[in-house]
């Protein structure tokens, strides 16, 4: 569970999120909307712990996370992150790319990129493949160490149609809890929740 208690957040003098207080239970599919400078992409920083608000808690399963002593660990165990750029290194094979973050074996990477049929490029650079396929090797990267939380920072930006759907439902089947930050309203009516943003609070 995640719990976020009166978190604000200013950014060069300017209030970007005002005293956002909510609870998100476990294996949840939220999704957070909102206009361009609505707050989205700084409330999922934050809940994702690569930000600090500027006020306010954020606890994972009732612990502070400023109580984690080594924040980095907690991460890699825990958390896996897909944003709207797929972040792959490009002189890095699909299947490298994955490998460098976990120590699972090979057979469970391979099992992994054939459940989101990419298996056949595994050995083929980002710039080989088209960008759903690239994008799925980069969500691939986030659940390969089973973390327990997604986070997903408008991960369709950059997507055809038919493949914002591929990697939304991808999402949506995953086990665990996936926090999605998006400007596109056209598939929400699958999640469990929606937390709408506007000038930095919730609506």
């Amino acid at each position: 569970m995640i719990e976020m208690i009166n978190i604000s957040h200013e950014y060069d003098g300017e209030q970007i999120l005002h005293d956002i207080s909510l609870i998100i239970p476990d294996k949840k599919f939220i999704v957070i909307t909102g206009e361009s400078g609505s707050g989205k992409s700084t409330l999922l920083s934050i809940i994702s712990t690569l930000l600090k608000p500027t006020k306010g808690e954020l606890l994972f399963d009732g612990t502070l996370i400023k109580k984690i002593p080594n924040i980095n660990h907690f991460r890699n165990q825990k958390i896996g992150f897909v944003f709207q750029f797929h972040y792959l290194i490009s002189h890095l094979t699909i299947y490298e790319n994955i490998e460098m973050v976990t120590k699972r074996p090979r057979a469970e990477i391979e099992e992994l990129l054939s459940k989101l049929d990419i298996a056949q490029l595994a050995n083929k650079y980002p710039d080989q493949v088209s960008g759903g396929q690239r994008q799925r090797g980069a969500v691939a990267r986030a659940m390969i160490n089973r973390p327990a939380y997604i986070f997903a920072d408008e991960p369709t930006g950059n997507l055809d149609s038919k493949n914002s759907q591929m990697v939304f439902d991808l999402l949506r089947k995953l086990d665990a809890t996936v926090i999605l930050a998006t400007h596109d309203l056209s598939r929400i009516e699958s999640t469990d929740r929606v937390l709408s943003l506007k000038d930095g609070k919730l609506c």
